[in-house]
């Protein structure tokens, strides 16, 4: 059913970049994120994840598939991410260095930025959380279940809307 309201938002679609052993941690952030992302002003929110795959279908061709359509890359960082073949393969790669495509990197658990090898991420901004209920910047899964998550999910809400508007979408 529909109010009879035009919406004007300009459609946005992203791909979720994650390592399946952090499927439950990964689904919980995006989950949040989505409740917040659906009623903004400016864009509708689409977003693309493997669990979208229907058993039977080309798993890989639909994974690049998505990850070429989608204006921009959702990338849950974490340990299991980065040892990740597949990600590392066919994923990072249009995100990272030269002529990549717009991202949004996310740790979604600790990583160390010193000893872990970030596969070029280094070169980019990692959102975590700085709020008022840690001293030094968290993973989404080193936050409380709770408001702390709730936070994070908020500034991470508000951290893409303003990385759009500056790429003019």
């Amino acid at each position: 059913m529909t109010n009879g309201f035009k919406s004007n938002r300009k459609r946005v679609e992203f791909f979720v970049s994650y390592a399946h052993k952090n499927q439950q941690l990964a689904e919980s952030l995006v989950d949040a994120l989505m409740d917040m992302l659906r009623p903004s002003k400016t864009y509708e929110y689409v977003k693309w994840m493997d669990s979208a795959i229907v058993v039977g279908d080309q798993w890989q061709k639909q994974i690049l598939d998505a990850r070429d359509r989608c204006t921009f890359g959702l990338l849950l960082v974490s340990p299991a991410f980065l040892s990740s073949g597949f990600i590392g393969e066919n994923e990072l790669p249009r995100y990272v260095g030269e002529g990549r495509s717009p991202s949004i990197p996310v740790m979604l658990s600790k990583v160390d930025f010193q000893l872990h090898d970030l596969k070029g991420l280094q070169e980019l901004q990692i959102f975590r959380y700085t709020g008022r209920h840690y001293t030094e910047p968290r993973a989404y899964g080193e936050c409380k279940s709770g408001n702390p998550r709730m936070e994070f999910v908020y500034s991470l809400f508000q951290a893409i809307e303003k990385k759009l508007s500056l790429l003019n979408l």
